[in-house]
């Protein structure tokens, strides 16, 4: 009577079934949060970068607009000098070219150095005259830089950009090199 396993049916799930059950899908749903998670980390960065081109190539097509200032960009950095706003941007009689290189300036500072919700966070936005010619076409180019802290990735050592003056490891960095 004792051997007998005919008559014994099993009549649900064992308790022993559904915890290894729980801890299957328990595993599964970390591992999709853990997904999710990594995914709005990367969405993040690729925001920043998509910001750091756009503002690269605003500043770019001012200097292109501006063909008679163009001296006045070089060397600004939104750091040390933020620019200021020119009244003759709203007057009949229009800009110099000294006036609207400070305009355009003081205009492209305004989202990377604005104190609530940067458009960059830890933003900073360099143009340079490069004398170096490298196509040998005898003609400058400017170099815009855009340096920004990627918070998605915060332990990560950027060097995209080494030699920039007071960049720190943190940083994230883009670089545009153009013809005026």
């Amino acid at each position: 009577m004792y051997g007998d396993t005919t008559h014994c049916r099993q009549a649900g799930f064992s308790l022993i079934e559904i915890l290894v059950t729980m801890v299957v899908l328990s595993i599964g749903l970390l591992g999709v949060a853990g997904m999710q998670a990594s995914g709005l980390r990367n969405n993040h960065a690729a925001y920043t970068k998509t910001q750091a081109t756009n503002l690269a190539m605003d500043m770019a097509e001012r200097i292109r607009a501006n063909p008679k200032g163009q001296d006045n960009y070089d060397g600004f950095d939104t750091n040390n000098t933020p620019g200021t706003a020119q009244t003759c941007i709203s007057a009949n009689t229009g800009c110099n070219p000294t006036d609207l290189a400070k305009h355009d300036k003081f205009e492209w500072s305004q989202p990377i150095r604005a104190t609530n919700k940067p458009i960059l966070p830890g933003g900073r936005g360099i143009i340079q005259k490069d004398l170096n010619d490298i196509d040998n076409q005898g003609d400058d180019e400017f170099v815009v830089t855009i340096l920004w802290r990627e918070i998605a990735y915060q332990d990560i050592t950027f060097n995209q950009c080494a030699g920039i003056a007071g960049q720190e490891a943190d940083q994230a960095c883009f670089q545009m090199r153009f013809k005026p």
